[in-house]
């Protein structure tokens, strides 16, 4: 090789290193910066989750001192909205989907039981003594529960626990132990679950009573039950990668035995879990860090439609989405016989980066889906429509099912209207009895749409 040419291939390569080097500084620290402001995120959430428990449980205190049926509405209402907004706070949380099941029934059951007192306390009456108890342990629990995740928080803070996530390899497990060495916020709650108090039984006519919460899943019945590896196969083919690129975690328990997977997609881990009876999917989550949105909401919807019957779940309506650090989780409902089914919920989120699968929840689904016998409505329509006010525009009206505060459903005609001021409410009358059923705020921005 001449001189001449050598001195050029030379420089051409150092060229070509310093050009790697600058790009895997650039890409490094774009990736620390993107870590950064997950972290961020992380600490932001689990700090409102803390502070939510909290106020639950300072609601709770108040309840104890209650002698007045006026008072009892007062602080039952407190309560209820507090347990509301722990709840939104939980659902923020990376680990909310796969780990917490307990604290978030916990914060359900909370919530709805105020509710039902509160009710009570419309018509007149107080607290007994059982349900004066009730309160109390219920007080208890979300006291123990607050304690545990300030002691988190404080953890948080020092740094002895972290909130990166990270695959579960084998350099994870303790070797003598032969279980996860808690070293992140997510093993850290993980963990607690396992030593979650002991809750009341609590006997009244809501959705998170004991009698509802023990109903087993009406679209598994009958489903046969499947080994772990026919669940692996369930997992793979529901994210698209081949079965060994998937590997079993561990076991749900609760109401849905399942068994839980974990894999990595784009250098991100997720998480699938399976129904032993029937191997049906009905929850992923992936970690991945979602970039900069490039779809509308109306973009991510008909993507989230579309992963939905790629699998297998069709005749679905979207009702209401919610935009989040470019997620968008869309409410998808079974429809039959153009009767809209809202107890058959689907909950899809979506990157929309790149219209991805984020996060799928299919437990209203499992819970409620069966083929209705529906009954002919006894209130037409046009009937029902007079127990709309007047001075509201009605937008759409539609035939619906909607589950009532127990584990019962009630066939609705639904009433979307807007008030002169543009409020957008939803009222639901009874298709056989033609009384009002429910009304709700729909609050509309540009996040997305929520019923209040």
């Amino acid at each position: 090789m001449k001189k001449k040419t050598a001195i050029t291939v030379i420089c051409i390569l150092a060229a070509a290193a310093i050009t790697g080097t600058a790009f895997g500084i650039s890409s490094t620290k774009k990736a620390r910066a993107s870590d950064t402001a997950l972290s961020a995120d992380y600490r932001r959430s689990f700090a409102e989750l803390v502070s939510g428990v909290s106020d639950v449980d300072t609601a709770l205190k108040k309840s104890l001192l209650v002698t007045s049926p006026s008072m009892a509405g007062a602080v039952c209402t407190e309560v209820y909205g507090k347990a509301q907004t722990a709840q939104m706070a939980l659902s923020s949380l990376p680990d909310s989907a796969t780990n917490l099941e307990k604290t978030a029934g916990f914060l359900g059951r909370v919530g709805d039981y105020a509710f039902a007192l509160s009710q009570k306390a419309a018509r007149g009456a107080t607290f007994t003594d059982e349900e004066r108890q009730n309160l109390r342990s219920l007080s208890d629990t979300a006291d123990a529960l607050t304690q545990t995740f300030r002691g988190m928080q404080d953890e948080l803070g020092s740094g002895i626990v972290g909130t990166k996530q990270y695959a579960r390899t084998i350099e994870n497990f303790d070797k003598h132990e032969g279980k996860v060495v808690p070293q992140t916020l997510g093993d850290r709650l993980s963990a607690s679950e396992q030593e979650f108090p002991e809750v009341p039984t609590l006997i009244y006519d809501g959705p998170f009573s004991d009698s509802a919460r023990s109903a087993k899943p009406k679209y598994l019945e009958g489903k046969p039950e499947v080994d772990e590896t026919a669940g692996c196969k369930a997992a793979a083919q529901f994210l698209g990668v081949r079965p060994e690129r998937v590997w079993l975690s561990g076991e749900e328990k609760g109401k849905i035995l399942s068994y839980r997977f974990e894999t990595k997609l784009h250098d991100a881990p997720v998480t699938v879990t399976v129904a032993k009876q029937g191997g049906v999917v009905w929850q992923m989550l992936s970690s991945r860090g979602v970039g900069n949105a490039e779809l509308s909401a109306k973009e991510g919807v008909e993507a989230a439609r579309k992963i939905l019957e790629r699998r297998g779940f069709t005749s679905m309506r979207e009702s209401y989405y919610l935009e989040a650090n470019n997620v968008l989780t869309v409410n998808f409902s079974f429809v039959q016989d153009g009767v809209v089914c809202y107890p058959d919920l689907v909950k899809v989120s979506v990157a929309l980066d790149d219209g991805s699968l984020q996060g799928f929840d299919a437990s209203g689904y499992l819970a409620a889906h069966t083929q209705r016998e529906l009954p002919q409505p006894a209130v037409t329509v046009d009937g029902a429509r007079a127990k709309v006010p007047q001075d509201v525009e009605i937008l759409s009206e539609n035939l619906t099912v909607i589950p009532t505060a127990g584990k019962n459903e009630i066939e609705c005609w639904e009433y979307q209207c807007q008030d002169k001021n543009g409020q957008k409410y939803l009222v639901y009358v009874n298709a056989l009895t033609g009384e009002q059923e429910k009304i709700f705020l729909l609050l509309e921005d540009e996040s997305g749409s929520l019923t209040v």
